[in-house]
């Protein structure tokens, strides 16, 4: 495979993996709410429900994922889950077809498990296709292409909700499923070895003790950790408060909402691969803190000048998505460029179980404050994290301190 096209199958099938997940969630969201007999305006409930039971696999099994990405070639594991979401969808059209909400949420639980258990391999091959000098390339790429699939895979179901028609869904949902599958069978790539006699526990609370202990001879290590768990948990909860926002507040329809969703895409696409780009083969770390400084200051400005404006919120909602790319590439990059071999899929596992723990926390809060005290209330919410998790690395991660003081002492 030529060098320029060897990350096709990976970005490819990573994208349609995480598209199809969250084309299948939104469905949930705006089809399942009649189901329930709800008021179309109040579903912040059902995106709670539907996010919780996405992000608990990640609790339970992440240990067991980063075990997998050793005794395992990461390509044959990114193989097995193609083969086993297309019967998971497959099922989750039959609830949709028969309107079970249970059945279809259930789904969702295994989608999740899916996605958890592929996950340290898909991460963990970036090295074994770009070297080290792709890591940050790589790293870029690939979370711009999840964005793009968190963001699309809503958008276009946000279009199907508006003119639903069952087989419209489940031809789109089951060829995007086996679509990916097909091209995960054409990534080629040599790997190291798979490591034998791996004694490490997949019980969730001694794998989380144990990663602590050792992310902790790692200087700033579980720092960088919590602030890429935060990024997502940021990201999750403002995608969670778009889902009720718009149509609540800003009185959208699905389709309206996603053209906005079409512009947090462009956000997050172009931030990313410009940090990818930025930074040049190496691990940029310093673009955290501008990352951090600009998506704080794009809430501010959004809690300020009323998210009632449609134009106005679009355009922050693009700076917000824009400055989260920057800010998150360079963590993702420096857990990968920090461990070689496959000890590298502990530390992604280990950085996914954080991660969701935080989403899972995240999810709960955001279905309590939505319900209680309305939208508003959540971005209000979301800047004081960004500030927060901004701080925190900016003074205690050594690396990017130092380079921050070596900022000041040019000026």
């Amino acid at each position: 495979m030529k060098p320029n096209t060897r990350w096709i199958p990976l970005f490819a099938a990573s994208f349609l993996g995480v598209f199809n997940a969250n084309y299948y969630k939104l469905l949930i969201i705006t089809i399942g709410v009649s189901w329930m007999a709800r008021d179309h305006g109040n579903n912040s409930l059902l995106v709670s429900l539907s996010s919780l039971l996405f992000f608990v696999p990640y609790l339970f099994f992440s240990p067991l994922a980063g075990k997998l990405a050793k005794t395992l070639l990461k390509r044959k594991i990114l193989i097995f889950a193609g083969i086993f979401q297309f019967p998971v969808y497959l099922l989750g059209c039959v609830g949709f077809f028969q309107h079970n909400l249970p059945l279809v949420l259930s789904c969702t639980f295994l989608i999740g498990t899916i996605s958890t258990l592929s996950s340290p391999a898909k991460y963990g091959l970036i090295r074994d296709i770009g070297g080290n000098k792709g890591i940050s390339f790589g790293t870029g790429t690939l979370e711009m292409l999840t964005f793009f699939g968190n963001i699309t895979g809503p958008v276009v179901g946000a279009l199907i909700a508006d003119h639903y028609n069952f087989w419209l869904f489940a031809v789109i949902l089951l060829s995007v499923s086996l679509t990916g599958y097909i091209i995960i069978t054409l990534l080629k790539v040599e790997e190291s070895e798979p490591m034998e006699n791996v004694t490490e526990t997949i019980n969730p609370i001694k794998f989380l003790i144990q990663s602590y202990k050792w992310a902790r001879t790692m200087v700033g290590m579980n720092l960088i950790v919590l602030g890429l768990g935060c990024f997502w948990m940021i990201d999750a909860v403002l995608q969670m408060n778009l889902f009720v926002h718009c149509p609540n507040v800003l009185l959208l329809t699905n389709t309206q909402m996603s053209l906005v969703m079409t512009i947090a895409l462009l956000g997050i696409g172009l931030g990313s691969f410009m940090a990818g780009i930025i930074s040049g083969g190496k691990v940029a770390l310093l673009l955290t803190p501008i990352g951090g400084t600009g998506m704080a200051l794009s809430y501010l400005l959004m809690i300020i000048f009323s998210p009632e404006n449609l134009y106005l919120f679009s355009g922050l909602t693009f700076f917000v998505a824009f400055f989260s790319g920057i800010f998150m590439v360079p963590l993702s990059a420096y857990i990968q460029a920090k461990i070689e071999g496959r000890k590298q899929s502990d530390m992604i596992a280990y950085s996914n179980f954080i991660t969701f723990l935080l989403l899972f926390v995240a999810s709960i809060m955001f279905g309590i404050i939505a319900d209680l005290l309305g939208t508003e209330a959540v971005f209000v919410l979301l800047f004081v994290a960004a500030c927060a998790v901004t701080f925190l690395l900016s003074w205690f991660v050594p690396e990017i301190r130092e380079k921050i003081k070596g900022m000041k002492r040019k000026k």
